[in-house]
């Protein structure tokens, strides 16, 4: 038998089992904090330059243009969601991109 089709087996006899009250669910806790509400156009340019980014790189990286960078570090415009959160992550982690494959440095 593949080893998926003996996995599937397992789970099935773990779902009876748990359906007859011979087990509990493994269950696990995790905290996930709120996206920020702001991040102002000078954290934004801040936070760029110091990963060493122009602003069409740093697009690249967020997932935008780099006109919506350049809204975002005038004012016109503010970040959503997303950006936010990765933006807060790159404020943090500066190895981000480069760990997660995203930019490479020669």
């Amino acid at each position: 038998m593949s080893k998926m089709g003996q996995e599937l087996i397992e789970s099935m006899q773990e779902l009876v089992d748990y359906s007859d009250g011979k087990m509990k669910l493994r269950t696990s806790r995790m905290n996930v904090y709120p996206v920020r509400d702001t991040i102002t156009p000078d954290e934004i340019k801040d936070t760029r330059k110091s990963l060493g980014m122009t602003q069409g790189t740093f697009a690249v990286v967020i997932g935008v243009s780099k006109k919506t960078v350049e809204s975002w570090e005038t004012g016109r415009y503010t970040p959503d969601g997303a950006a936010r959160r990765l933006i807060t992550i790159l404020q943090t982690d500066h190895s981000f991109p480069e760990r997660y494959g995203i930019v490479s440095r020669d």
